[in-house]
């Protein structure tokens, strides 16, 4: 439900009341009670369509009696322990509903460890993301590719009597010696390719039960390639450079403009929800917490809003071993009968994967969603998703809802996000769906067959942006994702530091699935299909890896239109400045010439110097089309007050391209950190 602005009402809690919790309802073995809290807590009865109501179970005399004298015989705190269960009770019509408190149990750890990550590394080693990385065989490539490029200069010269071209420009001993040993381009550069294609081979057979290397020693290749290049001829160095990042931009561009244009369906969606002939299946809810304690109360509140029977919900908590402020703030809102507290072994990775396979593990639904800590799902999302997954084909294993922010109009930066948003989960995605390719899914929301999600392992434990990567695996198991026309309203990031956080990990997942996947090359383009491998690379790496270059592209065009600036404010005119080379001018030239041309040109540089002016204008073409799409695509009914940020968007593309500089650093360094976003920092307009 919304208000007429397009935001969700915002929760009301109820008021505290001190219960006193029977020691007869005990809890069950492996379980532990909450240590430092109160005997007294708040429980909270949030009724669908109603005022909420606090609920207190009575206790019965004689539990009266056996408190007071288990209070005896230990000491205060203790019996705060023992005593620390309170209930919330599922909405109900019943005046006097029997109620049940939700238990918290302790994984232990086995080894001093996490025995699910063990379990994950030795089942999915060739696609799990422990390893990222791997220097050695960035420099084994480097090296297979100087060997190539040496042993076929030496073939070239001694077996076909080619000659070294002539070297242009410097004579400096290091480009003598280069233009000696490998001075004929085509066929050094074709030997480099070879020599690295190699190695990559060699890296996947020696790797194949670990981490296979076949992608590492390609990047070793281009490295030297791109130094041999710059050795030999610097302007053709990079003039290559610069048609290959015009071909990828304009890939990219040309593929997400696609994927808009096919995503006009918004989902599956029921206008009647009748119930199955079976009756509703049991469905299991994952809320992975961690540092929540703010918003703890709010994810209860909107859970019990879910127009979903009470006795078909196994919901389940899943908080970390060194957290007990969010253990305690959700124990003192109240955990619902029909939820349990699962707090995972201490170990590493934290990540919210590693919890979620936990749950995954102690699963009982037929179905089964993550919900974050902020998130306020439709009340009716469950049954659109049950009735969604019984009307289409067995083979879609993972329906993603759509996201979005209740708090757009908090400030500039949420505008610009909730535009974002609007844009990838009701266009981008369904389009993705339409085109047959691989779908990066969102952190949240996302329901699946419980069945299918077990058969592929689950999350990756070590990939920070475990959608991302789950979407590619369940693609390359066979199974597709559908996208569901039911919105969950989450928070925006209001403040820059904490966006930059959020969005820096992000990238970085993307990243890091993008080096996963592609440790195979060949494994990749046959699992996926050559149409999907080139979707993934444009929705995953394009995403993360382009975001990277924006800002050293946009600086360098800053410049450029400065320079050209103060030109023509000196009188010389645009068509000069950007096809004629300086010389004889008054006021000496700043800007630089862009296209080549005339009798004293080269005729291949020439032209591609005007592809390569026109492929700019293209690029910048695209940058505006982007603008207007996110005008008209980023819209949502009652959402308003947009347009400014929409018309400001590019200085939002700039922040993103900060994060992902600062998600390619923590790739390199950290790429298991998590970086914890801070909730709770919203606040919505009525």
């Amino acid at each position: 439900m919304t208000d007429p602005q397009g935001t969700p009402p915002q929760p009301s809690l109820a008021p505290e009341i001190p219960v006193t919790a029977a020691p007869a309802a005990l809890p069950p073995e492996g379980s532990a009670p909450v240590a430092g809290t109160p005997p007294a807590a708040a429980g909270a009865n949030a009724v669908e369509g109603g005022p909420a109501v606090a609920s207190v179970a009575p206790a019965a005399p004689a539990a009266t009696a056996g408190i007071a004298e288990a209070t005896a015989s230990v000491s205060a705190d203790a019996v705060g322990a023992v005593l620390a269960t309170v209930v919330l009770a599922a909405p109900s019509t019943d005046p006097a509903p029997t109620l049940a408190a939700g238990t918290v149990t302790h994984l232990p750890t086995v080894d001093g460890g996490d025995p699910l990550v063990k379990d994950y590394i030795q089942r999915f080693r060739p696609t799990c993301a422990f390893h990222t990385l791997a220097w050695l065989w960035i420099s084994l490539g480097a090296i297979g590719a100087l060997a190539g490029a040496l042993v076929a200069n030496w073939i070239a010269q001694h077996h076909f009597h080619r000659l070294p071209e002539a070297l242009v420009g410097s004579r400096k001993a290091l480009s003598l010696l280069v233009n000696q040993l490998v001075g004929d381009c085509p066929v050094s550069l074709a030997g480099m390719a070879v020599g690295a294609v190699v190695v990559s081979t060699l890296g996947v057979l020696f790797n194949r039960k670990r981490e296979p290397h076949g992608q590492e020693p390609l990047f070793g290749g281009v490295l030297i390639a791109v130094l041999y290049l710059f050795l030999k001829d610097a302007v053709l160095c990079l003039s290559v450079l610069a048609a290959v990042i015009t071909l990828v931009y304009a890939a990219a561009i040309a593929f997400r403009l696609l994927a808009l244009a096919a995503g006009g369906h918004r989902g599956l969606r029921s206008e009647v929800l009748s119930e199955p002939a079976g009756g509703w299946p049991l469905y299991t809810v994952l809320v992975p917490l961690y540092k929540e304690r703010n918003v703890a109360r709010n994810i209860l509140v909107a859970l019990a809003k879910l127009d979903y029977p009470r006795d078909r919900l196994d919901v389940k908590f899943l908080l970390e071993a060194d957290d007990p402020d969010t253990l305690n703030a959700l124990v003192a809102a109240g955990v619902p009968p029909w939820a349990e507290v699962l707090v995972v072994p201490q170990g590493q990775p934290k990540t919210k994967p590693r919890a979620c396979n936990h749950g995954l593990l102690r699963a009982r639904g037929d179905y089964l969603v993550i919900f974050d800590a902020e998130d306020r799902p439709e009340p009716d999302q469950l049954k659109q998703a049950v009735i969604a997954f019984q009307n289409i084909d067995v083979q879609v294993a993972c329906l993603q809802a759509q996201l979005a922010y209740h708090n757009h109009r908090q400030n500039m930066l949420t505008r610009w996000f909730a535009l974002e948003y609007n844009v990838w989960f009701r266009r981008y995605l369904a389009g993705l769906v339409v085109l047959g390719v691989p779908i990066p899914l969102g952190g949240t929301s996302n329901h699946f067959r419980t069945g299918i999600l077990r058969t592929i392992g689950g999350w990756d434990p070590f990939n920070v942006t475990e959608d991302c990567d789950l979407g590619v695996r369940l693609y390359m198991a066979g199974y597709t994702t559908r996208t569901l026309d039911s919105t969950t309203w989450e928070e925006a990031n209001s403040r820059v530091g904490n966006w930059i956080r959020q969005r820096s990990r992000w990238l970085k997942g993307y990243l890091i699935t993008h080096l996963v996947w592609g440790r195979r090359p060949l494994h990749l383009i046959v699992g996926l299909g050559p149409w999907g491998a080139f979707g993934f690379i444009m929705s995953v790496f394009c995403v993360s890896g382009l975001a990277v270059l924006n800002l050293a592209l946009w600086s360098i065009l800053l410049v450029y239109a400065v320079l050209l600036g103060i030109d023509l404010a000196h009188g010389h005119q645009l068509a000069e400045l950007i096809a004629t080379r300086p010389g004889g001018d008054v006021f000496p030239r700043l800007s630089w010439q862009m296209v080549f041309h005339g009798r004293n040109e080269d005729p291949q540089w020439a032209l591609l110097s005007q592809v390569l002016a026109v492929a700019s204008l293209c690029l910048m073409a695209g940058n505006l089309a982007f603008i207007l799409i996110n005008g008209l695509a980023g819209r949502r009914p009652g959402q308003r007050g947009l347009w400014w940020a929409v018309l400001l968007s590019p200085l939002y593309w700039v922040l993103i391209s900060i994060a992902a500089w600062k998600g390619f650093w923590q790739m390199l360094v950290k790429p298991h950190y998590w970086e914890k976003t801070v909730h709770g920092l919203d606040h919505d307009e009525g």
